[in-house]
């Protein structure tokens, strides 16, 4: 009686520790967790700010253009994130003398990296990115000329790297080519169009949370 009183009273500090303590096996292969009772984890979002350079093909009627953007990005699953992204920048409507052109870029995107395993601590990461969204092209004519404002949906498709100085901070250097079907930016009643492909390089820094 006395040894089974002495083993309950022994007992009772392991039951007031927490589970994952108490699961603890004799390997050690269970984390305890810290004296605070937080265990850290991987964070979900990611708002972060871009700049970029946009090239179009050769057969479109505009002028290369630096674009700015805001985006903010959700993890989906351990190495899938998926990202929407709103960017704007001023151009011009080529053999239209000084008519400016106001661009902006709406992508909803998915990246995909190779976030697990060893590959995970890597200091610079790669990843693949694609998406679809919409170009707004709105010209600001002058005189006789009235430009048209047009949007036309667009697929994309690129990749880039990904590196973490500090614990919150994220650093990214992204290439992506798109295309779209372009209408006339001169007539609004034109209906047609052709296929045209531009090449967005963009530096961006974005904040986890």
């Amino acid at each position: 009686m006395r040894r089974s009183i002495q083993a309950s009273l022994l007992a009772i500090p392991a039951l007031l520790l927490p589970a994952t303590v108490r699961a603890q096996d004799v390997a050690g292969t269970v984390p305890v967790p810290p004296p605070s009772g937080i265990t850290p984890s991987d964070p979900t979002y990611a708002l972060g700010f871009g700049v970029g350079v946009l090239s179009w093909d050769d057969d479109a009627p505009y002028e290369g253009v630096t674009v700015a953007s805001l985006g903010i990005e959700r993890r989906l699953w351990h190495a899938v994130r998926g990202r929407a992204r709103l960017g704007l920048g001023e151009s011009e409507l080529l053999g239209e003398g000084n008519t400016d052109v106001t661009v902006i870029l709406i992508d909803l995107e998915v990246l995909v990296s190779p976030a697990f395993g060893p590959l995970r601590d890597l200091p610079v990461l790669p990843y693949a990115v694609g998406g679809l969204g919409a170009v707004v092209t709105d010209p600001s004519g002058e005189g006789d000329t009235d430009p048209a404002t047009h949007s036309q949906s667009q697929w994309s498709v690129g990749g880039g790297i990904r590196a973490r100085p500090f614990s919150r901070w994220e650093v990214e250097v992204e290439g992506v080519r798109s295309g779209m079907r372009l209408l006339d930016p001169l007539d609004a009643e034109n209906p047609d169009s052709e296929t045209i492909h531009n090449l967005r390089w963009e530096g961006r820094l974005s904040w986890t949370f």
